[in-house]
């Protein structure tokens, strides 16, 4: 299933050319159950954030909130959804001119959170541009998943020039030490699913904490967890020639923190 919008209305020739050709803008990714999405209020807050920084403008989170509440009317059943945010006309190498600020609703068919079978990683040096943006210029992180499942691993983890783990290439990295979840330290995409699952870790009496981690401090964690919007805790059974014990425990306690997350009705 695929069903796209722009601003409301089936996009025409014009609108996709401008998506495919212009690679400025920013993006959130969501599951959606029964019209209700984990984290609504976050999703939109970063749609805000992003436009304010990269555009000088922002589309309005009610605006985004009601588009994605039509398209979501023309289908019927769970689904994946992503809202971009995009100029849909204006000239961009011009900072102080002005921009008409698109919005684009995806829908695809839902994914379960089921975990997969426990991947194994490889760290690869790369830092995205940004790295604070869930932006569309994807190229590079791309190229760094390609080349790690290349060698015959399921994913890449990116570190940076100083040697600290930084996120997966579209995950964060959660690692347990049979008391506390860490969350490495560096500049990254705060995962929503990350803040979703903090919160309600702390809900349950989990303590978290954000640390600088390099990889060789890796050995030092019993079980390590990928987090992002298809899964809040996919286990991880290596990065590098690491491995993970993957102790029930842990992810028994991320499950009972996910369920505690309050569903937002669109």
């Amino acid at each position: 299933m695929l069903h796209v919008e722009i601003n409301g209305a089936a996009p025409s020739i014009a609108d996709l050319h401008r998506v495919a050709v212009v690679n400025y803008g920013h993006f959130t990714s969501m599951q959606v159950r029964g019209r209700r999405v984990r984290g609504l209020d976050l999703h939109l807050r970063r749609l805000e954030d992003a436009s304010k920084e990269l555009f000088l403008a922002t589309p309005g989170a009610d605006r985004i909130r009601s588009l994605l509440g039509q398209a979501l009317a023309q289908v019927a059943g769970d689904v994946s959804a992503r809202i971009a945010v995009f100029a849909g006309s204006g000239d961009l190498s011009v900072p102080t001119a002005d921009v008409d600020l698109a919005v684009m609703v995806s829908l695809t068919d839902p994914v379960p959170e089921t975990p997969q079978t426990p991947w194994r990683v490889r760290s690869i040096p790369y830092v995205r541009d940004s790295a604070h943006l869930k932006h569309t210029a994807t190229m590079g992180l791309t190229g760094a998943r390609r080349a790690a499942k290349s060698q015959g691993f399921d994913d890449a983890l990116f570190t940076g020039p100083d040697g600290l783990v930084i996120e997966g290439s579209i995950w964060n990295l959660g690692l347990w030490d049979g008391e506390t979840v860490t969350w490495p330290q560096a500049p990254k995409l705060p995962g929503i699913t990350e803040q979703l699952l903090t919160s309600g870790l702390h809900r349950i009496g989990v303590p978290t904490r954000p640390r600088p981690v390099v990889v060789q401090d890796l050995a030092r964690y019993q079980s390590a967890f990928a987090s992002y919007s298809w899964c809040p805790a996919q286990p991880l059974a290596s990065v590098d020639d690491i491995s993970f014990a993957n102790r029930s425990e842990v992810f028994t306690l991320l499950g009972k923190a996910w369920d505690s997350v309050r569903w937002e009705t669109v």
